[in-house]
């Protein structure tokens, strides 16, 4: 197992490596975390969420680490490719899911994403937000099924009905627009249209992530075929 505390050499052994882990454990606290994109899941029910992204052979990894592995998370086997997946701490009650590449099976499709998690996990959201092309999206998903989403890109752009938080858009909103007839809201509109916005209203705004944030546990890597292990990636996980 390729994760190593920092200055750590080759030859420390399993003790030292579990004291380290556990002290570097100890030591982290909340702080923002970069993300483009990201599933969010239930904290009491994220575990399930493993077996429905297809991710395997987890192991336990600082926040710091798991950052780290997001930079060279891929490597390749037989000519198929294996990811590094990783799954924060608990914030404020829910699990994040950071993942630069696609993830196995699912596809990384967004609507089939939050629908397998939300099965598993009884409720799962997904944002996105693209820097480069202004492309946004963000879902939320009960049971299987997509309830809310805004898709910036999407026809319609907004589908279900709106979230006791969000603030719905009317007609009036658009009153200095009225000569545009594509300024009008579309049914069930809200003024919900960035992630930061929808990501503090159905779970937690990784950008936000501070001292007080309540926390619970550590962090998790996994790969993305079983079998694979954590070896043979261009980068160690430094704790």
């Amino acid at each position: 197992m390729d994760v190593l505390p920092a200055g750590a050499g080759p030859g420390a052994d399993r003790a030292e490596l579990t004291a380290a882990a556990r002290a570097a454990f100890a030591a982290e606290r909340p702080r923002p975390l970069a993300a483009a994109w990201w599933p969010a899941v239930p904290g009491e029910s994220y575990l399930a969420a493993f077996d429905a992204l297809g991710l395997h052979d987890r192991i336990p990894v600082t926040v710091r680490g798991g950052e780290a592995a997001q930079v060279d998370d891929t490597r390749y086997e037989g000519g198929e490719a294996v990811h590094r997946v990783f799954v924060t701490p608990e914030y404020a009650g829910w699990r994040l899911v950071h993942a630069e590449s696609p993830i196995g099976r699912c596809a990384w499709w967004p609507s089939t994403v939050a629908e397998a998690l939300s099965a598993a996990c009884g409720r799962a959201q997904l944002f996105y937000q693209d820097p480069f092309a202004d492309s946004v999206f963000w879902l939320a998903a009960e049971r299987g099924a997509v309830v809310r989403s805004y898709w910036r890109d999407g026809e319609p752009e907004w589908e279900g009905e709106p979230m006791p938080w969000e603030e719905v858009l009317t007609v009036a909103d658009f009153a200095d627009e009225a000569e545009y007839e594509d300024a009008y809201p579309e049914p069930n509109a809200s003024e919900a249209r960035d992630v930061p916005a929808a990501a503090r209203g159905l779970s937690v705004d990784p950008s936000l992530l501070g001292p007080d944030t309540p926390v619970r546990g550590h962090g998790w890597l996994a790969v993305t075929r079983a079998g694979a292990g954590h070896l043979g990636f261009a980068s160690l996980v430094v704790l």
